[in-house]
């Protein structure tokens, strides 16, 4: 339990590390890179803004949304995750996508919660989407 929770933290830690590295205003000017947690927290200060989010894509039939970590998404803990609105040039390259770590650049909407209104929020006009980066390549 204990190596669940600190391997759970540092992952955290990483994807906002990597997710605050990026310099969001070099792709759109608009885009604050968050954490999926601060989306979380704090809904409405980021309501209507753009974003950068990074964590685990999922990206299937009435279920597109970004986790805050795969177990979140193997076990079905859709409190930790954001529904993801495609867009036609995402959804073309969602083989590449699909089940990886990600970030992803939108429009951060606190009161849609996606399919059946499970999600946290909904992250809509996807600007970016790209595979995070792995330490071992």
């Amino acid at each position: 339990m204990k190596i669940t929770c600190v391997r759970t933290m540092a992952l955290s830690t990483v994807i906002l590390i990597m997710a605050s590295s990026i310099a969001p205003a070099q792709k759109t000017g608009m885009a604050q890179a968050v954490s999926i947690v601060q989306l979380i927290a704090t809904p409405e200060k980021y309501n209507g803004q753009g974003v950068l989010v990074g964590g685990f894509l999922r990206l299937e039939f009435e279920g597109n949304a970004i986790y805050l970590h795969e177990d979140d998404y193997r076990h079905r803990i859709y409190a930790n995750a954001l529904w993801v609105n495609l867009d036609a040039k995402t959804a073309e390259n969602s083989d590449k996508l699909n089940l990886r770590y990600a970030f992803i650049e939108g429009t951060f909407d606190a009161s849609r919660h996606g399919h059946g209104g499970l999600f946290a929020g909904t992250i809509n006009n996807i600007t970016y989407a790209r595979i995070a980066p792995d330490r071992n390549q």
